[in-house]
């Protein structure tokens, strides 16, 4: 069911029937000439609106997810599933759109097309021009600027549209932040939330009235068909009984959030006082399948007995002042942290990962940025890719420490537009940037290759840049603030983001060992002593925040028969989570209690007299002494 809107719409996108040489995607999505348009905008009433789902072309047309396309035109929808037909009004009149075929009907009449509508990963899409037009609509291309203008009349006798509420409910659903149009609404200590917020907001998913009147809500390959005021729900077309009533209300079922995340497999959390819902749906936020608690403590373990460097790509660590204050910074810009780079290669490979918490009153823009400060040599970025996520909510770890973990040990991290850019001598660019609410945190990991264009020595400096007043990142060129003597989280720059130990070798069959992988003597590599960025301050990395952790377990097996290794992993010194990869596998850490939890880690079968573990683990931040590694014969 969807909700009628009297508006006049101008909506600016790309283009509709031709795409100029060169503009279109490099990245073709799908099959039969399908392409993904990045460079899209909407504005309806000069007012721009977002659309979650990729906008995309075909045969040099534009096409829009139904929904997106329909709502913003004003025009209410009904849908046949039987048919695959989607039959659409407006202002008396009615276009009805199935999909792969060529032709319409208008009005009962049958109207030819040049693209048909077709599904793509489950969601339906419809030619903009077509819709627009036949709707009454007229369409203006602008090549220079790559819109469309598409003006309707303003004559839809029906409701005006919901205007915000002066106080808004905030949705944050896998990370993405929802302004609602509606409210959360608790009922006898449930909360509940319109249905379209869940199918809107998660990809794979969608939702439609059926003829009993009853709302099928399908998430992932999971089908959820609820009856206004009844307790009695269809799970995968099971009969289960809620806690719940879900109910309707200005047309719209409202459905119980925590049945839907429990079944899903995930977390909700909501704050009252600030009107803010979470919802976590694992399948869809991490890759990797979380390990499984065990309850017990574990034996006090020794410091592993040496610890090195690994790798070429160094590390900028900006996390300090990590809680962003206006008596830390005063003025509407700054930089956070620096690194003066000297070259060591012809290809210079760096991590710059960052943490801070925007208490600055206002919301703020972040970046990263490189310098050219060579007078001759112009840089090239090669290689540019990060992840970042955000959260006004209190579990760090779990929204944006373990998220990053996971994507890093996958080699899942998002390529940047930045990569291919060049810099020009005494030029600076913005590599990545990040919008950040007030009392909002961040956390990010962004990875990027430098080399000279000509061969020569590149000289440059990455930064990472604040700005409150919509300033341009790349005109900010201020020494980094000083630290924060009372929170004294990490900031500097040091040689490696990568961190490598041997154990000692683990004869089979003998007793149980575990080793600490902290910031004892042999693995506090990351000091305020070498890092290669002091200008107002440094301060060392402890708990290897930023870093990959690399374990190698040599094991001896005299006996020649196969053997089981059993490994555990406990925190030490705080809570713990992270992500671990162990033979090519990456699992999830969840929050473990020192002392009184730990994980379980997958059994490796040992055949032959010698054999390697290798693991490799990211923490999810929190503490600085991580994690400790047990290891015995099963």
């Amino acid at each position: 069911m969807f909700k009628k809107l009297k508006t006049t719409c101008i909506v600016t996108a790309v283009a509709l029937a031709t795409i100029l040489p060169g503009q279109a995607s490099a990245s073709a999505s799908g099959n039969n000439g399908i392409q993904i348009k990045n460079n899209v905008s909407i504005i309806i009433n000069g007012e721009t609106i977002n659309v979650y789902d990729p906008i995309l072309n075909k045969s040099d047309y534009l096409l829009l997810p139904m929904r997106a396309l329909y709502e913003a035109i004003g025009a209410s929808v009904s849908w046949d599933k039987e048919t695959l037909t989607a039959s659409a009004y407006r202002s008396g009149k009615t276009v009805d759109l199935t999909i792969d075929s060529m032709k319409a009907l208008v009005d009962g009449q049958e109207v030819a097309m040049d693209v048909a509508p077709f599904m793509y990963k489950d969601r339906t899409y419809m030619p903009l021009r077509f819709v627009s037009e036949n709707f009454d609509g007229i369409v203006n291309w602008d090549e220079v600027t790559q819109s469309v203008d598409i003006t309707l009349s303003d004559d839809l006798p029906v409701e005006q549209p919901q205007q915000p509420q002066e106080d808004p409910y905030i949705l944050h659903i896998n990370n993405k932040r929802i302004v609602m149009q509606d409210s959360i609404i608790t009922r006898d200590g449930r909360t509940y939330l319109p249905a379209n917020y869940i199918y809107d907001y998660l990809n794979d998913s969608s939702g439609m009235w059926q003829p009993d009147g009853s709302f099928e809500l399908q998430v992932g390959g999971m089908s959820f068909v609820f009856n206004d005021g009844s307790n009695q729900a269809l799970l995968n077309n099971e009969a289960v009984t809620m806690a719940e009533k879900p109910f309707i209300q200005s047309g719209k079922m409202y459905v119980p959030a925590k049945f839907l995340v429990d079944a899903l497999g995930g977390n909700l959390r909501y704050i009252t006082d600030k009107k803010e819902m979470y919802i976590y749906v694992y399948r869809y936020m991490y890759i990797s399948p979380f390990l499984e608690k065990s309850y017990g403590s574990t034996s006090f373990p020794t410091a592993v007995p040496s610890a090195h460097v690994d790798g070429d790509r160094d590390l900028l660590n900006s996390d300090n002042p990590e809680t962003l204050k206006r008596k830390l910074i005063p003025l509407n810009n700054a930089t956070l942290a620096q690194y003066d780079v000297k070259a060591t290669s012809a290809t210079n490979k760096h991590r710059v990962f960052g943490w801070h918490y925007n208490q600055l009153g206002t919301d703020i823009n972040l970046g990263i940025t490189v310098q050219n400060t060579s007078t001759t040599e112009s840089i090239k970025i090669t290689d540019s890719r990060g992840i970042s996520q955000k959260t006004g909510n209190s579990w760090v770890g779990h929204d944006i420490g373990l998220t990053i973990a996971d994507a890093v040990l996958n080699d899942r991290l998002r390529e940047s537009e930045s990569t291919g850019i060049v810099i020009a001598p005494g030029e600076t660019k913005v590599i990545e940037a990040y919008d950040l609410h007030f009392e909002y945190i961040i956390g990010f990991i962004h990875d990027l290759d430098v080399q000279a264009v000509n061969g020569g020595k590149p000289e440059y400096t990455i930064r990472t840049v604040l700005t409150k007043d919509n300033s341009d990142l790349a005109s900010i060129k201020t020494e980094q603030v000083p630290i924060d003597e009372y929170a004294k989280h990490p900031r500097g720059a040091w040689s490696s983001a990568a961190i490598k130990a041997e154990f000692p070798t683990y004869t089979v069959d003998s007793p149980e060992v575990g080793y600490n992988i902290s910031n004892g003597s042999t693995d506090n590599l990351q000091t305020e002593e070498n890092s290669m960025s002091k200008v107002n301050g440094a301060v060392g990395n402890p708990g290897h925040f930023g870093v990959n952790y690399k374990v190698s377990i040599p094991i001896e097996n005299p006996t020649g028969t196969r053997k089981t290794i059993k490994m555990k992993l406990a925190g030490r010194g705080g809570s713990y989570s992270g992500a671990i990869k162990i033979n090519g596998q990456v699992y999830l850490v969840p929050n473990l209690r020192v002392g009184a939890e730990y994980v379980e880690l997958p059994d490796v079968q040992i055949r032959g007299t010698k054999d390697t573990i290798e693991l490799e683990l990211m923490h999810a931040g929190g503490v600085n002494l991580p994690v400790a590694i047990y290891v015995e014969t099963k």
